[in-house]
């Protein structure tokens, strides 16, 4: 028999693996580990698009800032990970801590969301 702490336990797994499935996002939580404090979204844009950069590639710099904003900063907002500040313009990592290297698992299937 499953119980409701197997399913939540799940439920939550599968929410960690989908909030990491995005290159974008393990960009914007590898950053954030290495700072505390306050930074401003145009400074995270410009390290995501640093990183793209190395990675080779196009890389759209209005294109990275839009879906920061509107995409993924949510979305790590949600799942309190961090504290996105549209209005003002600003991120504060809280509990980066606790992913250990984004990118460690090099398997995580690269999704669009």
């Amino acid at each position: 028999m499953v119980t409701s702490q197997q399913v939540s336990t799940g439920e939550a797994e599968g929410a960690a693996f989908e909030l990491m499935a995005n290159r974008r996002r393990r960009h914007v939580l590898s950053y954030l580990r290495g700072v505390t404090g306050v930074v401003s979204v145009d400074d995270l844009a410009s390290q995501v698009i640093a990183r793209e950069l190395l990675e080779g590639g196009p890389v759209d710099p209005d294109s990275v800032e839009a879906t920061l904003r509107h995409v993924h900063l949510p979305k790590l907002d949600a799942a309190g990970l961090i504290e996105f500040d549209d209005e003002r313009s600003e991120v504060v990592p809280t509990r980066v801590e606790r992913v250990n290297d984004p990118f460690d698992p090099a398997t995580f299937e690269e999704t669009s969301a």
